[in-house]
């Protein structure tokens, strides 16, 4: 009795559906173009292979198909789409047509229209592959970007194209890659100002965890990681060292975390007097670091030798005080042991981070004061030797001259 029921029910909703789209098709078939040459002709073969096959006209178009509704065009996707359609009223995309940029994309600009595939589809313009290029479509147009205050340049966006990212995806065809919709969301497209965008700071972690769980559970043990949690906006994130849509594995020399770049990747924070003084942090570390062995010669473009990250850690940075920090007593061996062997027992002793203008260096200071004074008094010798010399062959000259 129930299949019954079910196969009737399907029969009249077929009914209904084909009566309903005929009279429809009376004006937009190709048959009837001559006819009604204003009326959109409606490619039936593309409706049936669309996600939408099943639908009636009606079921997306809100027109009486009985009354004259020439150039009424209005999809009320929300009908059965609303979870979607709310999260898209938030967005800029139409805060932005609210504003009369008409350029802005609405649901048709992305899916299409009576060719809309599933987003599992290949073919589907939303498809991992491919969703992409949507949003290059109009990011990338100087024209649309012009006309929105805070929207990227479109060199911020094309710059994707070659991060990491964007060559996994777009040129390998890597679909683990993130998308744009991976980090920035799908519908809603929140600002990154805005506190529940999945760019915003405190969630950045979380948005790059989705492919990164190791690292982003480690960051969130960090220094770094617990004092973002606890609301320190200036704590780096992810982006803060790797960039954002620009970002360039660690091999690659144009990264901000290759190892020639590190320390300066590290001194946005730890050189800026705003964020050293606000948060009692030693303004010395940069500094001291390039004036060491391992920071002259870092400068000077050698690889081999320690950058922050090699004593400090990369995603697993902890206070000195934290017995899971590498440059604790306990642990500083065996970081220094990574490059130095057969260390003596009482090199993590040893001061670090000093500069020899500071007494506390101790015989670093003295060497250092004694070679200024020792140079100085050399070169102020050499020049009374040579004002001596030069009176000495005037006098020459004079006599010579007599």
């Amino acid at each position: 009795m129930k299949i019954g029921t079910i196969i009737v029910a399907i029969a009249l909703f077929s009914a209904t559906a084909y009566s309903q789209n005929t009279a429809c098709l009376v004006c937009h078939s190709a048959a009837a173009h001559k006819a009604h040459p204003t009326a959109q002709v409606v490619d039936t073969t593309i409706l049936s292979g669309s996600a939408h096959a099943q639908a009636v006209c009606t079921d997306c178009h809100t027109i009486n198909a009985g009354s004259n509704h020439k150039g009424n065009r209005v999809v009320f996707c929300a009908r059965c789409h609303q979870k979607e359609a709310e999260g898209f009223n938030r967005s800029p995309h139409v805060k932005g047509r609210q504003a009369n940029i008409e350029k802005l994309p609405t649901c048709i600009t992305c899916h299409g229209g009576h060719d809309v595939k599933k987003v599992a589809d290949p073919l589907s313009p939303t498809h991992h592959d491919n969703s992409v290029k949507i949003c290059i479509k109009c990011h990338e147009d100087a024209k649309v970007t012009a006309q929105v205050e805070k929207l990227p340049k479109p060199a911020v966006i094309k710059a994707y194209e070659k991060s990491v990212h964007g060559r996994e995806l777009m040129d390998r065809g890597n679909e683990q890659a993130p998308g744009c919709v991976d980090c920035h969301g799908s519908h809603s497209f929140l600002p990154a100002d805005e506190p529940e965008s999945p760019v915003y700071k405190t969630h950045i972690a979380e948005t790059c965890g989705q492919c990164h769980r190791a690292i982003a559970a480690t960051y969130d043990e960090s220094v770094h990681g617990k004092a973002l949690a606890e609301g320190v906006l200036e704590s780096p994130t992810c982006t803060s060292c790797h960039g954002e849509h620009d970002i360039r594995p660690p091999t690659d020399s144009t990264s901000r975390v290759f190892k020639g770049h590190v320390a300066k990747t590290c001194s946005d924070c730890h050189a800026s007097e705003k964020i050293v003084a606000r948060f009692g942090l030693k303004p010395d570390r940069i500094a001291t670091f390039q004036e060491s062995f391992h920071g002259a010669a870092g400068q000077l473009g050698d690889l081999r030798v320690a950058n922050c990250a090699s004593c400090h850690g990369v995603h697993d940075i902890f206070a000195q005080s934290d017995p899971r920090s590498k440059i604790n007593k306990a642990n500083i061996e065996v970081t220094c042991g990574k490059c130095h062997k057969d260390l003596p027992a009482d090199f993590a002793k040893a001061s670090v981070h000093t500069s020899a203008s500071d007494p506390a260096s101790g015989g670093e200071f003295f060497v250092r004061k004694f070679y200024i004074w020792f140079i100085s008094a050399l070169i102020l010798l050499f020049l009374i030797y040579r004002i001596l010399e030069y009176k000495r062959r005037v006098k020459r000259v004079g006599m010579s001259g007599q």
